[in-house]
């Protein structure tokens, strides 16, 4: 039987790790084959790609299944309040469960039909709870409801007003967590704001700052004489180690055709473009973190502003703003 259970277990990890999984493998593949071709800027746009096959799947997934949890939370209360009152007119919990199976209870009902049908199969009723637990693991409010549920059912004691109880507790918690989250989104909007604002400050620089500092460097102004604004300069047709972090920039510059290599305007858009996907990512999994208490949810925000900080950057740069 403990065996049976671990099986159970591993399988649903499996089941819940099999996105992740399967886009790491593809991420690697490609990642392997445009190294295999050795081409230096495709090698970048794959690894950007494959940081977007990696996180995209499974974020959007467990974007879904969090909604679901939530829907479930939202209804669970409405179903222990008319299992109590299907207990008041002298039900017994199975008989209950059965007639509250023919209600409506959103995209709760499936899981309610199936504890149903499983009691019909005369499944054990602590058993039917404990596989609703596993199904819905990810949410404690439901899975403590039901282990209290089921104690009280094998203690023998008033199982309707406990139900009756939970049912006023959860619908407590839920608003609390409501109100929580109408406050905690004005820090999420926050969070963009404070992206946007550096977004806006790296394109500024880019075009006000770099030309100023060549075009002072170059009359000697401010005690600038000999400065050379292009760090990487030196390590023009080179192969020092030393400069691996310029031939990584200017080969994103060459991947995403946003200047050419050694050119110093060139060198600041790309290291300003990897500033923009780093603080994008992170910003989003804050956001996330602050706003839902997840980082599944902070992912999404992270694709949000790594592909619209993405493409504001990229498009300023094409129409020849900076």
């Amino acid at each position: 039987m403990k065996k049976h259970k671990e099986k159970k277990e591993k399988k649903k990890m499996s089941k819940s790790q099999s996105i992740l999984i399967i886009s790491i493998a593809i991420a690697f593949g490609l990642i392997a084959l445009s190294a295999a071709i050795g081409n230096t800027p495709l090698l970048i746009n794959m690894l950007f790609l494959s940081l977007l096959i990696i996180f995209v799947p499974f974020s959007v997934y467990k974007f879904i299944r969090l909604k679901r949890i939530r829907s479930y939370e939202r209804e669970f209360p409405n179903f222990l309040r008319d299992l109590a009152e299907n207990q008041r007119a002298d039900l017994s919990l199975i008989q209950a469960l059965h007639s509250a199976a023919k209600s409506d209870y959103g995209m709760l009902s499936k899981e309610i039909k199936k504890m149903s049908d499983q009691l019909s199969w005369n499944v054990p009723m602590d058993k039917v709870l404990r596989s609703f637990r596993e199904r819905v693991a990810d949410s404690k409010t439901i899975v403590r409801s039901l282990i209290i549920i089921d104690q009280a059912n094998k203690s023998g004691g008033s199982v309707e007003a406990t139900m009756e109880s939970l049912s006023n507790n959860i619908e407590s918690i839920k608003e609390a967590q409501q109100e929580k989250a109408s406050l905690l989104n004005q820090q999420v909007m926050m969070m963009y704001a404070i992206f946007f604002i550096f977004l806006g400050i790296t394109i500024a620089l880019i075009k006000f700052l770099i030309p100023l500092l060549q075009a002072q460097t170059s009359s000697g102004s401010f005690g600038l004489q000999g400065f050379n604004p292009n760090p990487c300069s030196a390590c023009v047709g080179t192969s020092n180690s030393a400069c691996s972090g310029c031939y990584i920039f200017g080969s994103i510059a060459t991947a995403f055709d946003i200047g050419s290599e050694g050119d110093a305007a060139s060198y600041y858009k790309s290291l300003f473009l990897t500033m923009i996907l780093i603080q994008g990512f992170f910003s989003g999994l804050i956001a996330g973190q602050i706003g839902s208490d997840s980082m599944a949810v902070g992912m999404k925000h992270s694709m949000i502003m790594l592909v619209s900080g993405f493409l504001i950057f990229i498009i300023v740069v094409k129409t020849g703003i900076i």
